[in-house]
């Protein structure tokens, strides 16, 4: 499985101290794609190609069941949202 797709939303750099900016509205590309056990995903912003935002990580699966994850600290609901669509259950994630 591999999709990619598009939503325009507010998006801004957060660290464990709060936001680092104020939120700006962005057109940001997300792409995931699995194979078998693993998988893995992509979002970045359009208007800077990824120079402003962007993240990137791995996905691990177990009976279609999404069991791990990493390369952000939380797993955006855009990502989860398209897991579930295409049946692959994220409530150990969410």
């Amino acid at each position: 499985m591999k999709e990619n797709w598009k939503v325009v939303q507010y998006v801004a750099m957060e660290t464990s101290a709060g936001l680092v900016a104020p939120r700006v509205k962005r057109t940001m590309n997300f792409s995931v794609g699995i194979d078998g056990h693993k998988g893995w995903f992509e979002m970045y912003d359009e208007e800077s190609g990824g120079e402003d935002f962007y993240a990137s990580g791995g996905l691990w699966f177990t009976n279609n069941r999404l069991v791990d994850y990493d390369g952000v600290f939380e797993l955006p609901d855009e990502i989860l949202d398209k897991l579930e669509e295409h049946e692959y259950n994220v409530e150990d994630i969410r």
